[in-house]
C-alpha cells in the first residue's frame, strides 16, 4: 500500500473530526451556559466573581474551534494539536476557577483526541492533560479555596492529585490501545481499498484494450488520452476553473475511467473500423454511433457497481466526449456547459491525441498543428477554458509524446 493512499484516509478522517470537535465543544459551551444561567438565578451558590471568569473565559476557548474551522477549513493538520489544548485549557479554567470535583472534565482532552485516532495527539492530550490537572488543583489550593476533604497541601497531593493522575493514565492507556487498533484496521482498509482500485483499473484496460487491439493503427490512445485528461483536469484545478467539481477524487476517477471512452466501437463492424481509407457518409454515421453505443455500453456494464460518481463519469465520457462547445457534436448536439466538464475535457485529449498519431489513412500531424487545432477549435469545438488550459500545458504535453512517457 502506498503512503498517499493511506495518508487521504487519515486526512479525510482528520477533517471530519475536527468538524465533530467543533460540534461537542460547543455543544459543551451550550451546556456550561445553562450552568452560568441558573446560577445566575440562584439554584446553584457559586461566586459571581469566578463563575463569570470561568464563563468568559471557556466561551473563547469552546466556540473557537467553530470560528476557526468556518474562516480557514477544516484541512489544517496542526487544527488537531490547536484543539486538544483549547481544550486542556478549558480544563485547567474549570479546576482553578471553580471547582476540581467535576471529575468527568479531566478526561475532557484526551476524549477529544480520541476522535482523531492517532497515537502522537493521544500521547500529547495525555501529557497536557496531566499538567493542566495538577495545574489547575494547585492554583486552586493556592488562591486559597482549599477543598474541605483536602484541607492541606498533603492530603491535596496525596487524595486529590495522585488519583486523578492514575485515572488519566488508565483511561490514557485504554484509549492508546484502542487508537492503535483503529489505526491498524484503518490501514487495512487502505490496502483493501487499493488493492481493489489496482484490479478495476486493469480490468478497465483490459476492456479497453478489446477495442484498441481491433484497430492496430490507434496503438497507445487510451492510455495517452488517460494521462492527458489527467493532467488537463489537475490544471483546471490549479487555476480554480469549476473548483466545486474538480477534487482530488473528481481527477482519480476520470483517470480511472478515461480509456472507456472509445469503448462503443467495439460494436463498429471491422469493414468500418478499420477501413485504410475515407469513410463514405453512410460509414461515417455508423462510426459515429460508438459514442452513444459507448454510453448504452456502460450502463449495461456497470449497472450493480455501487460508486455513483465512477459509474456516471465512465457513461459521459464514452457517450459526450464527441459533443462540441458549438451545439454541432453527437449524439446529441448538447453546447456549452450543458456537455458533462468529464466530457469536455476528454474531447480535448481525445481530438489532440487522434490528430497526433499516424493512422492507416493519414500521417501524423506535427505537434505545432496539432496544439493549433485545439487553439482554432476553441469556443467551437472545445470549451474555452479547457482549451486555453491544456495550451498552457504546451511544453508538458509535447515533453511526454517525445520522451514516450505513455508507452
Amino acid at each position: 500500500m502506498s503512503n498517499k493512499t493511506f495518508s487521504k484516509v487519515i486526512q479525510k478522517n482528520e477533517q471530519d473530526a475536527n468538524r465533530t470537535v467543533a460540534l461537542v465543544m460547543a455543544i459543551t459551551f451550550a451546556f456550561f451556559t445553562v450552568i452560568y444561567i441558573l446560577n445566575l438565578v440562584g439554584v446553584f451558590v457559586i461566586d459571581t466573581v469566578p463563575m463569570n471568569i470561568a464563563y468568559f473565559t471557556s466561551a473563547v476557548l469552546l466556540l473557537l474551534p467553530s470560528v476557526i474551522n468556518k474562516a480557514a477549513g477544516t484541512s489544517s493538520r496542526k487544527l488537531k494539536y490547536i484543539y486538544v489544548s483549547l481544550s486542556a485549557l478549558f480544563l485547567l479554567v474549570i479546576t482553578s476557577v471553580l471547582t476540581y470535583h467535576v471529575v468527568v472534565v479531566y478526561a475532557f482532552p484526551i476524549a477529544i483526541a480520541g476522535m482523531y485516532f492517532s497515537k502522537n495527539v493521544t500521547r500529547f492530550s495525555s501529557v497536557i492533560t496531566a499538567v493542566v490537572t495538577v495545574c489547575g488543583q494547585l492554583i486552586a489550593f493556592w488562591l486559597g479555596r482549599p477543598d474541605d476533604n483536602f484541607p492541606t497541601f498533603h492530603s491535596l497531593v496525596i487524595y486529590s492529585i495522585l488519583p486523578r493522575l492514575l485515572i488519566l493514565i488508565s483511561f490514557s492507556a485504554l484509549l492508546t490501545h484502542m487508537t492503535t487498533r483503529t489505526s491498524t484496521l484503518l490501514k487495512e482498509d487502505a490496502e483493501n481499498y487499493e488493492q481493489q482500485v489496482l484490479y478495476n483499473q486493469n480490468m478497465i484496460y483490459g476492456f479497453a484494450m478489446l477495442v484498441e487491439n481491433r484497430d492496430e493503427n490507434t496503438g497507445g490512445h487510451i492510455r495517452r488520452t488517460s494521462i492527458y485528461a489527467g493532467l488537463l483536469a489537475e490544471r483546471l484545478k490549479e487555476k480554480g476553473v469549476c473548483e466545486d467539481i474538480i477534487t482530488e477524487d473528481y481527477i482519480n476517477c476520470l483517470t480511472m475511467v478515461a480509456p472507456l471512452h472509445d469503448i462503443g466501437k467495439i460494436a463498429i463492424p471491422d469493414s468500418v473500423l478499420c477501413k485504410p481509407g475515407k469513410l463514405t457518409d453512410e460509414e461515417f454515421e455508423i462510426m459515429k454511433s460508438h459514442s452513444a453505443r459507448g454510453g448504452e455500453i456502460i450502463k449495461e456494464t456497470f449497472s450493480r457497481i455501487p460508486d455513483e460518481e465512477y459509474k456516471t463519469m465512465a457513461y459521459e465520457v464514452a457517450r459526450y466526449h464527441h459533443e462540441k462547445w458549438n451545439g454541432r457534436g453527437y449524439p446529441e448536439g448538447l453546447s456549452g456547459e450543458a456537455i458533462p466538464l468529464s466530457a469536455r475535457i476528454m474531447a480535448v485529449a481525445d481530438v489532440f491525441d487522434a490528430v497526433s498519431e499516424k493512422r492507416c489513412y493519414r500521417d501524423a500531424m506535427p505537434l505545432e498543428k496539432c496544439f493549433s487545432i485545439i487553439e482554432e477549435g476553441s469556443g467551437r469545438d472545445f470549451d474555452p477554458a479547457v482549451a486555453e488550459a491544456f495550451l498552457e500545458m504546451r511544453e508538458e504535453i509535447s515533453r511526454i509524446r517525445e520522451s514516450g512517457e505513455h508507452a
